[in-house]
């Protein structure tokens, strides 16, 4: 059944909109993802970048308290003055959260002649005893003997200027208590040059070499407990770590100083989202310790960023490979920019899933609404043709007992003839209120089929025996072509006597005037499941268009063309037929063609199948 124009334009109008909708809010699902995608990126990077500088603060204070505590004056250079660094030494153990930092405390003495002497503080905490020279302070002592040996810079590649030590230590001392102190990576070990006091009444030879104190950092302190509580305490989440966390010391060679993950850091990082040197190795002429940090998804490597305090420029330039470096890697997907990409990837396909899922909600809102509209017009026109179809009998039963009452009606024979008439048009009265009923058990389910195995010749003799007069009146020819021996089916007799009955009555109404009918009925395979019998109506009346065959046994549809030839009916026949044969197991087929008629064919399965048997048995 076609829609109205004007029906069918509003439910056109509806989808475009609709669809414009959908779009639209793609669009902005788009549009909105790229925008928070950028907004978490950079709230991210922030953070990360604040992490990385918190953490550098809180690992330089760290490693700074003992700097502090040995503030001396820079001209106490005499082993009566070496005992101050001694008692505040002691001081700061009592009183560190890290008294396993220092390895050991030495003060390095140069003379005018190419030598030095090594005091290292003795066990008791309580003075400077002579020692050897550690094994790892050989590059330490080559540089400072140079230095001994000739004023200037300690190499020619440092970091400071070419300057005597005395000068260089006072420069460095003005700017502070940690001023003065400096880095050296190879030990590892914080350095400070100390001024040596002239001797009285002389004055400092221009080749007066500074004495030195070293303080040895413990590395494996170092490892296990400051780095590891340092990362867990910026770089943690509600999960455990967040980030991979290493600090690396020499990044071509060996393993990291620490490593939060196993092998994170043995290697060169090509997708770090954080990158700091640790110590003194500037970037250009900036001033404090650069930060490479991943900022937003369209920027490869990020901004650089300074920290804003170096505490302990580098003794020498050990060469970029060999510095200390923090360096982190978002846990979750990798680098964070690949996290962020995938968050992005996940937010758009749960947003065009929800889309999806509003196109859907959509389609079968317009798609039920359309159908609830077609389904309201067909019980209208189904109200329409059960008016009509109730009008003719009762017009005509009322017509014939006016006719008995006003004695028009005179003789038996009359009154024979008037008794039939009445009792046929009663009969379809009660026919088409038996089929309304039928309809409305079956549609809620209430019908109860008594099943028991059936010949096929029984269910076609009493379908026949039931239209017999409808077909003498109409005229019709039947043709029977019946195989011979044919198996049984399991059904319910009077439900299939009806439905072959629905069949008959359609090819009586649509026969045209061609008066003929066949009905056959065959054994044939089907598929993998066994045999089944086919019971075949067919007519050579007015047929059924191709594009109205998908609608035909809904309950209530008449085709235009039925309706227009003005042929009674109600539109439940097939419905029904349809309804019964699917309760017994079946299925119905049709084939047709406009002007050629129609063959309507009942698919019931064979009882004499096993499975067949069994299935009879339990309905």
């Amino acid at each position: 059944m076609k829609m109205p124009i004007k029906e069918r334009e509003f439910s056109t109008a509806i989808i475009v909109v609709a669809v414009i909708v959908v779009i639209v809010l793609g669009v902005l699902q788009y549009r909105w993802s790229n925008q928070v995608s950028e907004a978490t990126s950079i709230r991210l990077a922030d953070s990360l970048q604040m992490s990385m500088i918190n953490w550098h603060l809180d690992f330089s204070r760290a490693i700074s308290e003992v700097c502090v505590a040995l503030r001396v004056d820079p001209d106490s250079s005499t082993p009566e003055e070496w005992d101050q660094y001694a008692r505040r030494y002691a001081d700061w153990k009592k009183t560190t959260a890290n008294p396993n930092l220092v390895a050991g405390l030495y003060i390095l003495r140069f003379d005018e002649r190419p030598d030095a002497q090594v005091l290292r503080l003795a066990p008791s905490g309580l003075r400077f005893e002579p020692s050897g020279w550690p094994p790892n302070f050989g590059e330490l002592r080559e540089d400072l003997l140079q230095a001994a040996s000739k004023p200037g810079a300690i190499r020619s590649n440092a970091l400071t200027s070419p300057e005597t030590n005395v000068e260089f230590a006072n420069r460095f001392y003005t700017g502070g208590p940690l001023a003065g102190w400096q880095f050296e990576p190879r030990i590892p070990a914080l350095v400070r040059s100390i001024a040596r006091r002239a001797s009285a009444g002389h004055e400092p030879s221009a080749r007066s070499a500074a004495d030195w104190i070293v303080i040895a950092l413990d590395q494996n302190d170092i490892r296990n407990n400051i780095l590891p509580a340092l990362a867990e305490r910026y770089f943690r989440g509600t999960e455990g770590l967040d980030y991979q966390v290493a600090v690396t010391t020499d990044r071509k060679f060996g393993r990291p100083l620490y490593s939060s993950d196993a092998g994170f850091g043995n290697a060169e990082i090509a997708d770090a989202d954080g990158n700091m040197n640790i110590f003194g190795r500037l970037r250009g002429n900036g001033q404090g310790s650069p930060i490479r940090i991943f900022h937003a998804p369209s920027e490869d490597n990020g901004p650089a960023a300074s920290v804003a305090v170096t505490w302990f420029p580098l003794l020498r330039d050990a060469g970029a490979d060999q510095d200390w470096r923090l360096i982190v890697r978002h846990r979750r997907g990798g680098a964070l920019g690949a996290f962020i990409a995938d968050s992005r990837r996940r937010d758009l396909t749960i947003g065009f899933g929800v889309l999806f899922l509003l196109v859907i909600s959509m389609a079968i809102l317009i798609f039920t609404s359309m159908r609830a509209q077609r389904l309201a017009k067909l019980q209208m026109d189904f109200v329409t043709a059960v008016s009509h179809e109730l009008r003719t009998p009762l017009t005509v039963i009322s017509s014939a007992a006016e006719n008995i009452a006003h004695g028009v009606v005179e003789g038996k024979s009359q009154l024979e003839q008037y008794g039939s008439v009445i009792g046929a048009q009663a009969r379809k009265l009660f026919e088409m209120v038996e089929q309304i009923l039928l309809f409305a058990a079956i549609s809620e389910g209430q019908q109860r089929y008594s099943v028991r195995p059936l010949e096929v010749a029984e269910i076609l003799d009493a379908a026949l025996s039931g239209t017999a007069g409808l077909i003498r009146t109409a005229g019709f020819h039947v043709e029977q072509q019946i195989e011979p021996h044919l198996p049984r089916i399991a059904g319910d007799l009077p439900a299939l006597s009806q439905c072959v009955q629905n069949l008959i009555t359609n090819a009586l109404k649509y026969g045209n005037e061609q008066k003929w009918m066949g009905i056959q009925a065959r054994l044939t395979e089907h598929g993998l499941t066994g045999k089944e019998i086919q019971i075949g109506v067919s007519d050579r009346g007015i047929g059924i268009a191709s594009e109205e065959l998908p609608q035909i046994f809904e309950p209530f549809y008449r085709s235009p063309s039925v309706t227009a030839a003005q042929i009674h009916g109600t539109g439940l026949g097939l419905p029904l037929a349809k309804s019964i044969v699917e309760a017994m197991k079946g299925q119905i087929t049709v084939k047709s063609a406009p002007g050629r008629g129609s063959t309507f064919i009942l698919h019931l399965p064979c009882l004499d199948h096993e499975a067949r048997q069994q299935e009879a048995k339990a309905l």
